[in-house]
């Protein structure tokens, strides 16, 4: 999936789970839904098209699992800044590292104060 359309997808609702979810609960939904909708399971049905639809969505838990299992990338979606095109060139490692340093810089107000 580009990065166009990871942004149109909501993660949270392709497994199902809250944005303030725990990481049990986002495991416990993946797995349910892999184990659910895997194409092998899916392809016992014989009905081909039940099996294109199954690899799709199996492969948008995956994604939307990847995703939201790694702290540093589900804050960069939580923010709205997270693409899936960063992973493949090396960005989201940047962009990590910049919120990361963000939030750990938080500025003097007594000091910008004083200055005006």
């Amino acid at each position: 999936m580009g990065g166009n359309e990871a942004k149109s997808i909501d993660f949270y609702h392709v497994l199902g789970v809250k944005k303030e979810c725990t990481e049990a609960e986002l495991k416990h939904a993946y797995k349910k839904l892999a184990l659910k909708w895997h194409p092998d399971r899916c392809s016992a049905s014989g009905n081909s098209k039940y099996v294109e639809e199954s690899k799709k969505k199996f492969q948008a838990i995956q994604e939307a699992y990847s995703v939201l299992s790694d702290v540093d990338k589900r804050f960069l979606y939580d923010v709205g800044v997270y693409d899936s095109d960063d992973d493949e060139n090396g960005m989201a490692d940047f962009m990590s590292e910049m919120a990361e340093m963000m939030s750990q810089n938080k500025p003097n107000v007594n000091r910008i104060r004083s200055k005006t």
